[in-house]
């Protein structure tokens, strides 16, 4: 090994390379250390793609290896990424904890950097909600004072009138602003006076009081915070969460979850998704875009929803929002700490009430409205991920789908339609989006496309096989269409129509707005007579709950009359198609 790192020292790479690959062919354990020799080897080869995947490498074998945050941080200035440099070098000097050489010529490095470039990341202003439980906010304030540098945070408590000794706490913690309210104020009022206690500089963190972090998850959620100007929040994910936040793993006490998250918060391959949504546990954002979108709706009382509402307000800012999937924080969650008897009928009521609240501001249900299609968006496989694509959402709703569908394939061209005004308001600051009625608007846009989706659109026209036939002109060579359908012949439909009733919902298979209805054969039949190839089918099976024991057997006698479809067709709830011309 020596000798490969005097060949470094000497700048003869190339030499260097072929002593390291001899090496490596008798020495297979790769560490940390060959990582770092490696992504030396091809910086000075000027191989950049190379060097910087030796370096991911080497932080996943060691996450707190300072050398590897330093040499990332070279990597990012050389692509004039200057605030992800700053943010690695900051990095590097916290986890160069030794105070010796290295950390000395870390720090004039990074200082040259700053004067160099003008570079300067804010530090976050980390705004904490008290409410008793007193142990939880002086573990969440230790794992802030753990795993992040000084230089980087500021601590602010707002005390919601807690009558524990949490205010005696909190006063003996010199490094902690504090702001004591006699009463409970609410979510939203009381991260509002903390805000405003912040330095006016600072990105704002809003983080539980119930949560604790793990090493490097500030740090990568601060990278995907200033992965792009236009982004101006991220989330992270966790242990306890709704939203699609929540990790696979779960374990049993909270050290091991610590030890995930110092495993887990590492380089990855697209960490970072698009969403329409973040939960306010640990919501960083961006000083810049919390002074455009101003307070927290303090009408979202005593909590719910005002996290909801804040993200809405940000993307109608024209921000984006990422949830950063290699940041993870651990969360005790809502009822973690508290009497769940005492708690679940108001935080229940309240949830309802919030809810209506939103939906009155911005007429828009987020259960609906923010959903992606992921079983639709699974048909699309593409095999180059990055390869252009186009793609038109026909019911595109707020943008969901077609957000997630920039997650899976980043280089889409998206573009969508939607009959309702308030959705296509939102989901235009997403994609290309035209407001009407398909059936009578056609296809606004001079474009053909890769993909046309239609998730549950077909049984709301009146002439469904007309739209099928003019949509052949808008697929490109290779295009194809990517629809969901409800199937009539579902045991929560035909198990009331054979006992004599038939009883419209506001959502399912016997939605009240659906005109018309399909089995599995009606469709093979429409889709053959419009002259379309099916390419796969997708079957979205629901299950009798135990409620519902009874449509078992219901079903079985059904299945046991000749000539009857079988069992499965009543099983499916809903069948979906890709399509192709012929």
């Amino acid at each position: 090994m020596e000798h490969i790192k005097y060949a470094i020292e000497q700048q003869d790479y190339q030499n260097a390379y072929d002593l390291l690959k001899n090496y490596l062919d008798t020495n297979p354990d790769y560490t940390d250390t060959l990582a770092i020799v490696e992504a030396s080897i091809y910086m000075g080869l000027e191989y950049r793609e190379q060097a910087l995947e030796c370096i991911k490498n080497g932080l996943k074998l060691n996450p707190i290896n300072y050398e590897l945050y330093f040499m990332l941080g070279n990597m990012y200035e050389l692509s004039a990424e200057y605030s992800k440099a700053y943010l690695c070098y900051e990095n590097a000097l916290y986890h160069c904890k030794d105070g010796g050489e290295d950390y000395a010529a870390i720090k004039e490095c990074f200082q040259q950097f700053i004067a160099r470039t003008g570079t300067k990341v804010p530090p976050v202003s980390i705004v904490m909600l008290t409410f008793n439980a007193s142990y939880c906010t002086s573990q969440c304030v230790e794992s802030i004072r753990k795993y992040c540098t000084d230089s980087s945070y500021e601590i602010i408590c707002v005390d919601n009138g807690s009558t524990d000794d949490t205010e005696d706490w909190l006063k003996e913690q010199r490094d902690i602003k504090s702001h004591f309210n006699h009463t409970n104020l609410g979510f939203a009022a009381g991260c509002n006076i903390g805000i405003r206690l912040a330095d006016p500089n600072n990105d704002i963190f809003l983080l539980n009081n119930d949560t604790v972090l793990t090493e490097n998850a500030l740090f990568w959620l601060r990278m995907g915070l200033y992965e792009k100007e236009e982004i101006g929040a991220a989330g992270s994910v966790t242990n306890s969460a709704g939203n699609k936040q929540v990790i696979d793993e779960t374990y049993n006490t909270l050290a091991e979850y610590i030890e995930y998250g110092l495993k887990h918060n590492i380089p990855m391959e697209q960490p970072l998704a698009y969403r329409l949504r973040l939960v306010g546990f640990a919501l960083l954002l961006k000083r810049a875009a919390v002074d455009k979108t101003g307070d927290l709706d303090e009408r979202f009382f005593p909590g719910n929803f005002e996290d909801d509402d804040y993200c809405t307000r940000l993307i109608l800012n024209d921000y984006k929002l990422v949830l950063c999937r290699n940041s993870f924080i651990f969360h005790y969650g809502n009822m973690g700490f508290l009497s769940l008897k005492e708690q679940k009928k108001p935080y229940v009521s309240n949830f309802g009430l919030n809810y209506r609240r939103y939906m009155d501001k911005w007429h828009i249900d987020p259960s609906y409205s923010f959903f992606a299609r992921n079983d639709i968006i699974e048909l699309m496989q593409e095999e180059d991920k990055w390869e252009p694509i186009s793609c038109l959402d026909i019911g595109c709703a707020s943008g969901g789908t077609l957000l997630e569908i920039q997650n899976h394939y980043p280089n889409a061209e998206l573009y969508g339609i939607e009959l309702d005004p308030y959705s296509v308001a939102f989901a235009s600051h997403i994609a290309t989006v035209a407001q009407g009625n398909v059936e009578t608007m056609g296809i606004p846009f001079d474009h053909v496309f890769d993909y046309i989706i239609m998730g549950d659109i077909l049984e709301h026209l009146i002439d469904p096989e007309k739209l099928l036939n003019e949509l052949k002109s808008h697929l490109s060579e290779r295009g194809t269409i990517i629809t969901s359908i409800p199937n009539i012949l579902h045991f929560s439909a035909i198990g009331q129509i054979l006992k004599g009733s038939f009883e419209y919902a506001d959502s399912g298979v016997l939605d009240r707005t659906h005109m018309r209805f399909f089995t599995l054969y009606n469709c093979i039949m429409m889709f053959h007579s419009c002259g379309y190839e099916i390419i796969a089918i997708r079957r979205i099976m629901r299950q009798p709950s135990e409620q519902q024991k009874e449509m078992e057997t219901f079903i079985d006698q059904l299945t046991a009359i000749p000539g009857v479809v079988d069992k499965e067709q009543f099983l499916v709830s809903q069948y979906i198609f890709r399509v192709r011309p012929i």
